[in-house]
C-alpha cells in the first residue's frame, strides 16, 4: 500500500487528474478527440499501485499521517520542519509550483528526502495574459481596431502618433509586482526582454532573485507611487482583503496602469472606478472583478466601452483554460510514478 497525502486548499494538485472523463463546467473538449487519452485520471494512472491517498486541508490533519506517508504533496502550504521530521518514511516531497517557500529544506535534507517543485503552467498562462494586457494598453491596439474599423485613416496621415499619441515604449516604463511568487517572476523576466525596470514589494524579500530578475525590493507605498504598470499578484486571505484602497489608488502616477489577474476581492474597486472616471489614473485592465460574474450594470462596463477610460475587462480568463490544469497535475503525478518506478524525478530542487 503507497499512502500519499495532499495538502491543497486550492484544489489544483488533483483538478487535471479528474477532468479526462469529466460532464461539469470544465471538461475536456479538445479538438482533436485522441487528446484525451494524454488526461487519464488518478485511477488510470496508478492502475498497477494500490494507493491510500489522504486530502488534507490544515497542518492538524497532517501531523498524524505524516509518520507512514510515503509521499507529501502540497500546494501554497507551510510545513513546520518538525512535523516533516516525523516522516521517517518519505520518499518524495513534491510541491505545485517553483516558489516552495514552504517546504523546510534543512529538515528534508536531515531525513535525505528528495524534493520536487513543479512549474506551474496555469500559472505562466496567467502572467502572459497580464502582459497582452499590458501591451493592449501601452500599443493603444483597441484605439487603432476603431481607427482602422471605421476607415478613419483615410482622412488622416496614414502612420502612428498622429493616430494615438497615447503609445508608450517599455523600456520608459518602470513595471511595479505587488507580490512576487509563481506568476510575478515570469512577468519580471518578461520586463528584462523589453529592457523594462522592474520593482517589487512582497511581505518576503527575495535577495537572491533579484539579481537573476533583474528587479529592486522597494517599499508599499513605493510600489504604487513609482510604477508606471502596477500589476497585482497577491494572494486572497482575510487580511488582504481590500489591502488596495483609495490611499493606494492616489499614490499612483497620473498616467500609470493598473493591472489585476490575482483577485478581484483584493482591490477596493469602487475606489478604483472612481479614479479612473476621474481620470486620476491611465486605465486599467482586470481579469478578475469583486463580484463575479460582474453585474451586467456594473460601472466598470461603461469605462469598458468608452475607449477613452483605456479600461479592458477579461472574464477571468486568464488562466486559459482546463488544460493547463492538466499539465499541472501531470507534472507532480508522473513524478510521482517516475519514483515508484526507480526512474529519476524530474524538477528535483534539493541537492542531496
Amino acid at each position: 500500500m503507497i499512502k500519499i497525502v495532499v495538502w491543497d486548499n486550492i484544489g489544483n494538485v488533483l483538478l487535471g487528474m479528474r477532468l479526462g472523463k469529466a460532464t461539469d463546467t470544465y471538461a475536456l473538449t479538445p479538438d482533436d478527440p485522441a487528446a484525451a487519452e494524454g488526461a487519464p485520471t488518478f485511477a488510470e494512472a496508478f492502475a498497477d499501485y494500490e494507493i491510500d491517498l489522504h486530502e488534507i486541508h490544515k497542518l492538524e490533519e497532517l501531523e498524524p499521517l505524516i509518520e507512514d506517508t510515503d509521499f507529501l504533496v502540497i500546494h501554497k502550504e507551510r510545513v513546520p520542519a518538525e512535523i516533516l521530521a516525523k516522516g521517517k518514511k518519505l520518499r518524495l516531497v513534491q510541491h505545485l509550483g517553483q516558489d516552495y517557500r514552504g517546504v523546510p529544506m534543512d529538515a528534508a535534507k536531515a531525513l535525505g528526502i528528495p524534493v520536487a517543485a513543479t512549474p506551474l503552467v496555469n500559472y505562466v498562462a496567467v502572467a502572459e495574459h497580464s502582459w497582452a494586457l499590458i501591451l493592449n494598453y501601452m500599443k493603444q491596439l483597441p484605439q487603432y481596431r476603431v481607427h482602422m474599423e471605421s476607415r478613419a485613416y483615410s482622412k488622416t496621415n496614414w502612420g502612428p502618433i498622429v493616430v494615438q499619441p497615447g503609445i508608450r515604449l517599455a523600456w520608459d516604463q518602470t513595471l511595479g509586482l505587488l507580490g512576487f511568487g509563481e506568476i510575478a517572476r515570469p512577468m519580471a523576466r518578461y520586463a528584462q526582454a523589453f529592457g523594462m525596470k522592474a520593482i517589487y514589494w512582497d511581505a518576503v524579500r527575495f535577495p537572491e532573485l533579484e539579481k537573476e530578475y533583474g528587479i529592486e525590493y522597494v517599499s508599499w507605498d513605493e510600489i504604487f507611487s513609482r510604477s508606471d504598470i502596477l500589476s497585482v499578484h497577491l494572494p486572497i486571505k482575510p487580511e488582504t482583503t481590500k489591502i488596495i484602497g483609495a490611499r493606494e489608488i492616489g499614490l499612483m502616477k497620473p498616467h500609470s496602469f493598473f493591472v489585476n489577474t490575482a483577485r478581484g476581492k483584493l482591490l477596493d474597486q469602487p475606489a478604483l472606478v472612481e479614479a479612473l472616471r476621474n481620470r486620476k489614473i491611465g486605465g486599467a485592465g482586470l481579469d478578475v472583478m469583486f463580484e463575479e460574474p460582474i453585474p451586467v450594470d456594473d460601472p466598470l462596463h461603461d469605462l469598458h466601452e468608452d475607449l477613452s477610460y483605456d479600461v479592458t475587462l477579461t472574464p477571468h480568463s486568464a488562466w486559459q483554460g482546463p488544460w493547463t490544469w492538466v499539465r499541472d497535475s501531470q507534472n507532480i503525478w508522473f513524478n510521482v510514478l517516475r519514483n515508484l518506478r526507480g526512474e529519476p524525478i524530474e524538477y528535483k530542487v534539493s541537492d542531496w
